[in-house]
């Protein structure tokens, strides 16, 4: 009987950890879009422990200038980039006690001179400046490299 009772524990044990998941850490992830060439896809997921209203051009993706970026070829080249005129407007919108959100950025509309990518890969920095209520870090940043482009 003891045996069958280990046995039904240990059952009972594994089947839980197929179920059981970790929700995402609050924060920013960058990546290149797997789906979109040269766009950048972003996920945020809130660190807020309520439900919060921001201005939808506060996320990264929102807005041209809702990210800092700053680009270079490998051989420490600065890459130009688009300063387009821009009003975000206003527009808010809901996100729930860690709740993840994702975006893409265009980067047709960072990079100012696209061929560019033809002669090098690009190193594209990043910076994100959260909103307070999204209770993320102040800052958050990386780098992606934009491979070279046939």
């Amino acid at each position: 009987m003891r045996t069958v009772c280990v046995a039904a524990l240990f059952l009972a044990t594994l089947s839980n950890l197929g179920f059981t998941q970790d929700p995402p850490k609050p924060g920013v992830e960058v990546a290149l879009s797997h789906e979109k060439p040269l766009h950048l896809r972003v996920t945020l997921t809130s660190g807020a422990t309520t439900t919060i209203r921001i201005n939808r051009y506060d996320l990264p993706w929102g807005y041209r200038y809702s990210m800092v970026f700053a680009a270079a070829t490998p051989n420490e080249e600065p890459v130009e980039l688009l300063l387009p005129v821009s009003d975000p407007g206003w527009k808010e919108i809901s996100v729930k006690p860690g709740e993840t959100l994702t975006g893409d950025v265009d980067l047709r509309y960072v990079i100012g001179d696209s061929s560019v990518l033809k002669k090098s890969e690009v190193l594209l920095f990043w910076a994100y400046k959260a909103p307070a209520a999204l209770h993320l870090p102040n800052w958050s940043g990386g780098v992606v490299v934009i491979p070279q482009q046939k």
